[in-house]
């Protein structure tokens, strides 16, 4: 079982955010939310990873309460890529990552072999290994963003969840971390939800489509259903055409001005 979300309400102030939002998340699926700024989706994943606590409704995870999870249990069951990372303190990029295994390692305890192995593996499989030792205040914004991305696989949960993770990054960076993360829902049955901004590689990657607009869900399903030039219209006002386009085997979104 994955999330079941049920009814949930979220304000801030006197300003509705989420409203009467329910939906169910299986496992072993990409799924995309995407929507215009300030519809939502940044508050949904708050209240999914429990940094926030809806006003009324309720969210299950594998058939528990998510209120009933410890922050340390809920940490090896999901990881998140915030959309921003700000940290001044000069840990080195290898601490940074290895904050990942945290909830892993017993308390006191140091780093066991296992989680020695996952840190070099991860690191190998994101290019950060050669600034391994340097300080985290010393790199770019988009070195600090793959960093961040990297503490998150080496969590090693069996959800991640990625609030538009790669705005910090140039194509070659953003396709490589997204190709690591989809080969983990296809060979490990992993979930990941992700909210986008770029509905072309959302496309690339997403096989569930989550359309949000003012705090509800304007359409959900599988992307064949779901990506079409009427859900756009609605949740972006703007026109478009979708179509399938063979180089790339996805669907495309192109718009006219």
């Amino acid at each position: 079982m994955g999330f079941a979300i049920s009814h949930i309400n979220f304000s801030y102030g006197n300003g509705r955010v989420l409203s009467d939002l329910s939906l169910n998340m299986e496992p072993g699926r990409f799924y995309g939310i995407v929507g215009p700024n300030g519809c939502g989706k940044t508050t949904l994943l708050d209240i999914l990873v429990k940094n926030k606590k809806p006003e009324s409704g309720t969210v299950e995870y594998k058939g528990k309460n998510l209120n009933d999870y410890t922050r340390k249990s809920l940490a090896k069951e999901i990881a998140l890529v915030p959309q921003d990372f700000y940290i001044n303190f000069p840990f080195t990029v290898m601490e940074i990552v290895l904050m990942g295994r945290h909830p892993h390692i017993p308390r006191f305890s140091a780093p066991s072999s296992k989680d020695l192995k996952i840190l070099g593996a991860v690191m190998a499989e994101t290019g950060i290994e050669k600034f391994a030792h340097r300080h985290i205040t010393e790199l770019s914004g988009g070195e600090k963003q793959r960093v961040v991305f990297a503490r998150a696989l080496a969590q090693d949960t069996p959800v991640l969840i990625l609030d538009e993770a790669t705005s910090n990054l140039d194509i070659k960076y953003t396709l490589n971390l997204l190709d690591i993360t989809a080969g983990r829902v296809k060979t490990e049955g992993k979930t990941v939800i992700a909210v986008m901004q770029n509905l072309n590689l959302a496309a690339l990657y997403c096989d569930y489509w989550i359309f949000m607009k003012k705090g509800k869900i304007v359409a959900h399903g599988d992307i064949d259903e779901a990506l079409n030039e009427e859900n756009i219209k609605e949740v972006f006002e703007v026109e478009s055409k979708v179509y399938f386009e063979p180089y790339s085997k996805s669907k495309r979104v192109v718009f006219k001005n």
